[in-house]
């Protein structure tokens, strides 16, 4: 399944959803729902047990366990059985993607924490001024930092440089999202406790970032600005997407690709990264968690200076492409 968050424009300005994409179109969860209760309850009781088996704002959704998305497997199974198109009420159940604007499917994420599991692009980037020690896979402590949710956007969204940037770089990265976390978890719940997968667009002002990095204390300024994390188009959920260490990932800039890598080589993987979060604290829905940027994933790391107007791709199998501008 391919949980997005959209927005319909209408006279009152955009009303945002959450859907699922297919080959026929974006369907919209909640309507889906109430449309397959109100074959079986009065139509005002449809519509408000549907509203709250399936919510319409996703973190709500995702953090209320398998059983929501069993009950939106079902419904999407009878819409497309039934060709039902809209509830009794009104409400698309199904748009196409010209009808819409896909938004991050988690809007503001209540956090986002960055570790740093390939090695080969950590010694890269130290190659070119940015200051990071390598991780092992049976290091004891797994270093990470944490972003700032306020700065999450959706696909196609401007990406515009800090007043304090001369130019903007963009990192490739694979993203879990928690759905009902947790706390002291295990690598067992862990695994439970993550939704799904997606692709983030770590963008950085390489200057600031590598001036702050020598004093010890990790990137400030140099990755904390409006617009920093462009998240996307969906999430794909783990059943649907299977081993995350056996994808594929990309970089391409104005449609030529710039780099490509496997991620057999993480050195952990999404479950030991949210278990080590968990210790001590608990962790919330919603969370996005990323393995940081592969070897190559960055336009800084393989020579290439973007300018205003050049189209930014990451692309991720079995969950699809994240595009972005550079603007003026």
């Amino acid at each position: 399944m391919k949980l997005c968050s959209f927005g319909v424009k209408t006279p009152l300005g955009l009303i945002e959803r959450v859907g699922v994409y297919t080959e026929q179109g974006v369907v919209d969860a909640t309507a889906a729902r109430q449309a397959w209760l109100e074959r079986r309850m009065p139509l005002a009781a449809a519509q408000r047990v549907g509203a709250a088996q399936v919510p319409s704002e996703m973190i709500a959704l995702i953090g209320s366990g398998q059983l929501t998305l069993d009950w939106l497997q079902e419904a999407l199974d009878a819409l497309f059985a039934h060709g039902v198109s809209a509830t009794s009420a009104g409400v698309r159940t199904i748009y196409q993607l010209s009808d819409i604007q896909l938004l991050a499917p988690v809007k503001r994420p209540p956090g986002i924490v960055n570790f740093s599991v390939w090695p080969a692009h950590s010694a890269s980037a130290a190659s070119l001024g940015i200051e990071l020690a390598a991780n092992t896979a049976q290091a004891l402590v797994k270093p990470y930092w944490k972003g700032n949710p306020d700065a999450v956007v959706g696909p196609e969204t401007t990406l515009y440089r800090p007043p304090y940037a001369d130019v903007l770089d963009v990192e490739c990265e694979l993203v879990c999202i928690v759905g009902t976390g947790g706390r002291d978890l295990d690598h067992a719940a862990a695994q439970r406790a993550i939704v799904g997968y997606s692709i983030m667009n770590d963008v950085s002002a390489r200057e600031r970032q590598s001036a702050e990095m020598k004093f010890g204390r990790g990137p400030s300024k140099g990755k904390d600005f409006d617009n920093g994390y462009p998240l996307g188009p969906w999430i794909v959920t783990a059943d649907e997407l299977g081993d995350p260490k056996q994808l594929h990932m990309s970089l391409l800039v104005n449609g030529v690709e710039q780099s490509a890598c496997d991620t057999k080589d993480m050195i952990w993987d999404f479950a030991e990264m949210l278990s080590y979060l968990s210790v001590g604290q608990t962790v919330q829905p919603g969370l996005v968690i990323s393995g940081g940027c592969y070897p190559g994933g960055s336009a800084h790391e393989v020579g290439v200076h973007l300018k205003s107007g050049d189209r930014v791709e990451m692309r991720i199998s079995k969950i699809g492409s994240l595009m972005n501008t550079i603007g003026p």
